[in-house]
């Protein structure tokens, strides 16, 4: 399918518009969230931070943790007080699911892992309305699906109040409204991306200097406003916190001139992509046959899907240079690649499209893989279970200690599920497959084999 013939078919679908499908593909996915997500202690140390600070923000107006501070790590003495150092992003994301739902006199878990929740799905539906300007509407379904729940998204983003949920929304929704050169509107996702994940400041840069070098138009330039005010916001929170104008606020970070950096950051992006506990390769697998079609895909990829990929790969250089790639421990899964991912997906789609799609046995092969990488995150999205302890992500592979965990009945019983559901993926891609091309052989016949004979 061409890009024009994209462009007409996803603008209307059988007489509905866009963002009707989009809002259908995003509540299926919030319920599936919500309905998996982690309601209970004990938290990730990183996400429990985050959940303190939203509540004292909700119910108390301030930052102050005092009370807590004996409870949970990432917590800090800063002159008469204890604050946390999260980043604001995902404190004023939730802060507002405290205020409605939470209790005044004890935080609670639930508003927050429902604040993450709500965000991924908001991203998921964010995909979908732009995979849906590069494939069919139902393919475009599939790609926002297999981002929700063949990838971290389903077992970190949605799962607790983490920061990856809101950059996920606020990364797609900067590169929507870039689409749409509506570069004043996309500073404000753009702002906001700074305050959850303050690296993410690459990805308006990239993408505007992208559109200002092939537009010659200098408006791009209009999102640096939301950029600088997101900034200022963060540099004036930081202010009251840690009474200092930095960045990073209290956050220690690992960055120093060792001359061991340009190693760990080669290291890094290996594990990123072959470590048994937080490779991409090893925990989605059906990348595996997408990476081949990167090359074709670049080729006919609008620019906004090639800026939205610089975006990414700019990010996790960054990410790679400041901090260790496995990004700890107590989640199941990777995270730091998440934002990479789905600032990816645009042109991945486009990758299935020119190259999964041509053989029959890519197809059928790359089902079995999406579904393999949806089974895998599902085991680890229904156990909800980490080991404790820290462990080198070179070493661990989580889906053998939840196998350890459960036992070796339960074990069984999903292996043989997992195995069923991927072998129907196959022989129903290979049957569409067949069908298609029947269907296609039957449009291409000459007409005077259409007429009745004499």
């Amino acid at each position: 399918m061409r890009q024009d013939d994209v462009a007409t078919s996803a603008s209307v679908s059988a007489g509905r518009p866009i963002w009707f499908d989009a809002f259908l593909v995003g509540v299926g996915a919030l319920a599936v969230f919500a309905l998996t997500a982690q309601y209970h202690d004990p938290l990730n140390i990183d996400s429990r931070g985050t959940a303190l600070a939203a509540w004292q923000l909700a119910h108390h107006g301030n930052a102050t943790l005092t009370a807590f501070h004996e409870q949970t790590a990432w917590i800090y003495h800063v002159g008469d007080r204890y604050v946390t150092n999260r980043m604001p992003g995902a404190i004023f994301w939730a802060a507002p699911f405290y205020a409605i739902t939470g209790s005044s006199h004890y935080p609670p878990v639930y508003p927050g892992t429902i604040a993450a929740s709500v965000a991924s799905a908001i991203a998921i539906a964010l995909a979908f309305v732009l995979c849906a300007r590069l494939v069919r509407r139902r393919y475009a379904a599939v790609a926002a699906a297999l981002l929700a729940f063949a990838t971290g998204t389903w077992t970190v983003s949605s799962d607790q109040l983490w920061t990856h949920g809101p950059a996920q929304l606020a990364v797609l929704l900067v590169v929507l409204l870039c689409l749409k050169n509506q570069w004043l509107l996309a500073g404000i996702p753009a702002g906001f991306a700074v305050l959850v994940r303050p690296h993410l400041a690459v990805v308006a840069i990239i993408i505007a200097a992208y559109a200002i070098v092939r537009l010659r138009s200098a408006r791009p330039l209009l999102i640096g406003v939301g950029g600088v005010i997101g900034s200022a916001v963060l540099l004036a929170y930081n202010h009251a916190l840690w009474g200092k104008l930095e960045i990073f606020g209290g956050y220690d970070q690992p960055v120093s001139p060792s001359g061991h950096k340009a190693l760990n950051f080669f290291v890094g992006l290996a594990g990123d992509f072959i470590s048994p506990e937080r490779g991409l390769l090893v925990m989605t697998p059906a990348l595996l046959l997408l990476l081949p079609g990167l090359r074709r895909a670049w080729a006919v990829a609008p620019d906004w899907v090639r800026s939205a990929a610089l975006a990414g790969l700019a990010y996790l250089a960054l990410q790679l240079w400041g901090i260790r790639f496995y990004g700890g421990d107590g989640f199941y899964s990777y995270r730091t690649t998440l934002e990479t991912l789905t600032l990816c997906v645009p042109l991945l789609v486009i990758a299935w499209r020119e190259w999964t799609t041509k053989t029959r046995a890519r197809k059928a092969a790359f089902a079995g893989l999406a579904m393999l990488s949806v089974g895998i995150h599902a085991f680890g999205a229904l156990v909800n279970w980490t080991p404790p302890g820290l462990y080198s992500p070179w070493r661990m592979y989580m889906p053998l200690d939840l196998m350890h965990h459960i036992g070796a009945a339960q074990t069984a019983l999903w292996i043989l599920v997992v195995a069923t559901a991927c072998i129907i993926a196959i022989g129903v891609s290979i049957r569409r497959t067949k069908a298609n091309e029947l269907r296609r052989d039957d449009t291409t016949l000459p007409t005077s084999s259409l007429l009745p004979s004499r």
